[in-house]
């Protein structure tokens, strides 16, 4: 008899685990709340993606680069899908106080392919050093991540990365086109690295998980600059388009609109409560075996609620960073629109004045977001101030910095006895890592001495330190442990209280969370979990 397998959620991790659940020729139900984007902005996206971009209309340009949180002057510009924002959860829209409980709760997403549906889809295998802690060995999680790549195009050449960071698609070798600037940055750069075995450094081309040709009925990147609006192409890859083809394939069962309250373990099965968050309907589906991806947030609500802990404190670590602007003497031509405005280049390195820890920085040209902030559109292109702005954006480089989640803060999160339909509402306090400031000024010392040489200056008024400018990488509440001895620690495959059915298989079970894009490290522990747990459960 077939196991009854269910999967909660359905962003990467998700994927990750159903990839392993199909090839074991198991058909899976799939629970997910899966908000979507809504009918106008799929009509624009249809509308656009049969179109030439030199030929898209003027209005619907605006309606695909509808941005209203780029007209602050203080924050960091929200990154929105055709201008909605309807991947970030806004069941609870308020800010995490500093040290001090509050009704709210880190950021988390209820869409269909969760925050893939924004992201930049930028990946790197995670050195041995930066998971050093994990009850993992290193070449098995690097044997997961090929796996999980295996049907997904991407750009990842063989450069400078590849010694410190291994290529993880054998077929390895077309790559996004660099435009002109970008090349010479890269050559720039490149050229000026300074690295010694104990403090390694090293600059190459971003590794994306982009499709670069058309294959079939599936479009490549057209180069239309807007890849920060969410690709009308689907050639940047998320979660969803995964979904949606296994569900049109017949190899998964899709229930969207449930929202999980709770779990719990019977013997040999598993009952999950849910609720309905349309028509408030509740039922309870039972299965013999269950994989939780439903984030870091509401996996940790779930795991709370389901066992009654109420007003016990889960901690869920995120990783550190800051955005550092810089002026480049140096001009490198920026040929927009008429190029990917995906991350350009990585640098790595290690500090060790801080730790062993590698330090991962996207390096970018001002991408449509910031130059439309400089006055720079498709209305201005050819106008004065839009060929100054074009030309300016030319000496200006962007420094987005992610570290270990040792160097990172914290998020201490509660469930109390508030509930709205069924779900118990989260509360929140975030907790400054202690050393943040010395952290940030002795990795932006060395990131200026690395700009330096080519005469880059920091723009330090223009310097971000907050969370939102370095992502949304958090985890780590319900951590694999080798001997799990706490009440939230869950052994290596992910199973918490001892559970024997149950696997946590997202960001929450990492025990630490690299600076590099965490994506497809989640995407191939949730692999690995579910590849392990099957074939022990079909060969009892």
């Amino acid at each position: 008899m077939p196991v009854k397998v269910v999967v909660v959620g359905s962003g990467l991790s998700a994927v990750g685990a159903l990839k392993a659940i199909v090839k074991a020729g198991i058909k899976p139900l799939v629970i997910d709340v899966g908000r979507q984007l809504d009918a106008e902005r799929q009509k624009l996206k249809l509308r656009l993606a049969a179109t030439e971009p030199a030929n898209w209309a003027l209005e619907d340009i605006r309606n695909l680069a509808s941005n209203p949180t780029a007209k602050s002057k203080t924050e960091i510009p929200k990154k929105l899908v055709l201008g909605s924002d309807y991947f970030y959860s806004s069941d609870n829209s308020q800010i995490t106080n500093l040290d001090n409980f509050s009704q709210a709760s880190p950021p988390y997403s209820l869409a269909r392919g969760g925050f893939s549906a924004g992201w930049g889809a930028a990946y790197l295998p995670p050195a041995e050093s930066d998971i050093k802690d994990w009850p993992v060995a290193h070449g098995v999680i690097l044997e997961h991540m090929r796996e999980c790549l295996h049907n997904i195009s991407c750009s990842e050449p063989i450069d400078a990365l590849s010694e410190y960071f291994p290529a993880l698609k054998q077929d390895s070798g077309e790559t996004l086109r660099l435009t002109k600037g970008q090349r010479k940055l890269l050559q720039t750069f490149s050229s000026s690295m300074r690295s010694t075995e104990a403090s390694p450094e090293v600059f190459g081309q971003a590794r994306l998980m982009t499709r670069i040709n058309s294959v079939g009925d599936l479009e490549g990147c057209n180069y239309c600059g807007y890849c920060n609006a969410g690709c009308v192409y689907d050639a940047i890859y998320k979660a969803e388009l995964e979904i949606n083809q296994m569900q049109l394939d017949q190899q998964i069962e899709y229930l969207g609109g449930w929202n999980v309250l709770t779990i719990n373990e019977h013997g040999s099965s598993v009952k999950m409560s849910m609720i309905n968050e349309v028509s408030g309907e509740q039922k309870i589906v039972e299965a013999d075996r269950l994989f939780l991806a439903a984030g870091a947030v509401n996996t940790t609500r779930i795991m709370l609620q389901s066992q009654n802990m109420s007003g016990f404190e889960a901690t869920i670590k995120q990783t550190g960073g800051f955005l550092q602007p810089f002026a480049s003497p140096i001009n490198y031509p920026i040929e927009w629109p008429n190029q990917n405005t995906q991350s350009n280049l990585f640098l790595e390195f290690k500090e060790p004045r801080v730790s062993d820890h590698w330090v991962h920085v996207q390096v970018s040209q001002p991408n449509e977001v910031a130059m439309s902030k400089l006055g720079l559109n498709h209305s201005t292109i050819n106008s004065v101030r839009g060929k100054l702005a074009k030309f300016a954006s030319g000496n200006l480089l962007v420094a987005i910095v992610n570290t270990h989640s040792d160097h990172g803060s914290k998020y201490v999160v509660r469930i109390g006895d508030n509930f709205v339909n069924g779900v118990a509402q989260l509360e929140s306090k975030q907790i400054l890592y202690s050393k943040q400031k010395q952290v940030v000024t002795v990795l932006n010392s060395r990131l200026k001495k690395i700009f330096r040489r080519k005469g880059a200056v920091a723009l330090g008024f223009a310097r971000q330190e907050s969370f939102a400018s370095v992502g949304y990488h958090c985890g780590s509440s319900f951590p694999m442990s080798t001997n799990p001895k706490l009440s939230t620690d869950t052994d290596s495959l992910g199973r918490p209280f001892g559970w024997k059915h149950v696997h946590i298989v997202d960001t929450s079970v990492l025990p630490s969370i690299p600076g590099t894009s965490i994506g497809l490290l989640a995407m191939a522990n949730a692999n690995r979990i579910a590849t392990s747990a099957l074939n022990s459960a079909l060969i009892s």
